[in-house]
């Protein structure tokens, strides 16, 4: 999460010093709720700062007296009551020795697998993926690529030297400004598997999408987003487990060989 860097540049040395201050006055996580007017006030003064279209989604009483947990999708920031001073990083429990927000951004991340995981296995969401089949195809996997990401590519080449396995690619536009345009085009082709592998193994571009073609690549940018992906190629197996970068062909038979599918 980036916020303005004039922002950043004005609270940066604040937030370091309120962390080293105020890092023994740590105690468990008060119970109870944020009174509604202080609720009000962070979400009206944080809001507009931050940047990326993000979103803030809850505000708890944080570990520290006077201070206030905000939760931007999976992750956290924390700001005092007035919201003019905000600390950016880990708040850690120095007698138990735990970072407490890495703990919590664990948990958001989980809560939100459990909750996003059956949907992104689902026959809907599928349907806006380019499938591949090799042999049976009873390994599964998801994986989200950029048509111009260049470890994508390899990874590709790693799925063309395996059997018995189904690839649902979805198709994310972050690495250039024809990213959306290629995966319109790619989806949009007659054989689209074929156009993709043309594409990502052969460098052989796929022809102009038809006007009146319909593409997935904004409903597929939101399902990203809600998984939390971030740099590509981002591959999901079936048991929920994750991998972020290339493996050779060799090193996704081993982790298949392992994975007792849920979805």
């Amino acid at each position: 999460m980036m916020f303005a860097s004039r922002f950043v540049a004005r609270v940066a040395g604040v937030a370091a010093a309120l962390v080293l201050v105020a890092l023994p006055a740590l105690a468990q996580t008060p119970a109870g709720t944020v009174a509604p007017a202080v609720a009000d006030n962070i979400r009206k003064v944080l809001g507009p700062k931050i940047n990326g279209g993000g979103k803030i989604d809850a505000i708890r009483p944080a570990p520290m007296a006077g201070l206030y947990e905000v939760q931007i999708g999976t992750d956290v920031l924390y700001v005092n009551e007035t919201a003019n001073f905000l600390i950016q990083g880990s708040l850690v429990d120095l007698d138990k020795g735990r970072d407490l927000t890495r703990e919590r951004k664990e948990a958001l991340v989980a809560e939100m697998e459990a909750k996003v995981m059956p949907a992104l296995w689902s026959g809907e969401s599928l349907n806006d993926a380019v499938k591949l089949v090799k042999g049976k195809g009873t390994r599964k996997v998801v994986v989200f690529e950029d048509p111009y990401c260049g470890y994508c590519k390899k990874l590709r080449q790693s799925f063309a030297e395996m059997d018995d396995i189904t690839v649902y690619t979805f198709m994310v536009a972050q690495l250039s400004q024809d990213s959306a345009p290629k995966a319109r085009d790619l989806w949009c082709s007659a054989d689209r598997i074929k156009a993709y592998d043309d594409w990502m193994l052969r460098n052989k571009a796929p022809a102009a999408a038809d006007k009146a073609c319909a593409d997935p690549t904004q409903r597929v940018a939101g399902l990203a987003k809600r998984l939390g992906v971030g740099p590509v190629p981002h591959v999901v197996f079936a048991d929920g487990s994750k991998n972020v970068g290339y493996m050779p062909s060799a090193d996704l038979g081993k982790k298949l060989g392992t994975v007792k599918a849920t979805f």
